[in-house]
């Protein structure tokens, strides 16, 4: 999934170009495991154990007790629930055993998808953040999502 571009449209990173280089990141990843840091999760099928995308902690601020959540998901299992499903555990695992208090997420404004995952996931919309990011050459207006931990604890999901 790391290699389409359709999918690294709305993510920080270009496409990786091979498999050598998916193998170097993935390493990275397993490198801030080993130094106890945040690092993506990644969402697997249970029912084939297939690496299907990643979901987690993108920045955390101990000091603030807030944390901000980043994923991305194979375009084959777009609009399956999946990424709200792993989006919802990381928010709870987040305030139920990491004390935050915020969690946030952001998204490209033309990204619908996204935005449909954290108002799903019960995050309120805060705004456009003009220009925030610049992503492969380009300045980028983000749409900002938030969630509070006594907002959380009052959600029931079906």
């Amino acid at each position: 999934y790391a290699s389409n571009p359709n999918v690294a449209e709305h993510v920080t990173w270009d496409p990786h170009r091979n498999l050598v280089e998916s193998i170097e990141i993935i390493n990275r990843i397993l490198t801030r495991y080993e130094e106890n840091n945040i690092a993506p999760w990644g969402m697997v099928l249970k029912s084939s154990n297939k690496l299907i995308g990643t979901c987690g902690f993108y920045d955390w601020s101990s000091k603030h007790n807030r944390a901000e959540i980043a994923y991305a998901i194979s375009e084959t299992y777009w609009g399956q629930g999946y990424t709200t499903e792993a989006t919802r555990s990381v928010i709870d695992l987040g305030f139920n055993h990491g004390q935050l208090n915020r969690i946030e997420a952001r998204c490209k404004i033309p990204n619908i998808g996204s935005a449909r995952v954290m108002e799903k996931c019960g995050m309120t919309f805060e705004g456009i953040l003009r220009q925030h990011v610049s992503l492969k050459n380009q300045y980028h207006d983000m749409k900002l999502y938030s969630i509070l931990r006594h907002e959380w604890t009052t959600l029931q999901f079906p």
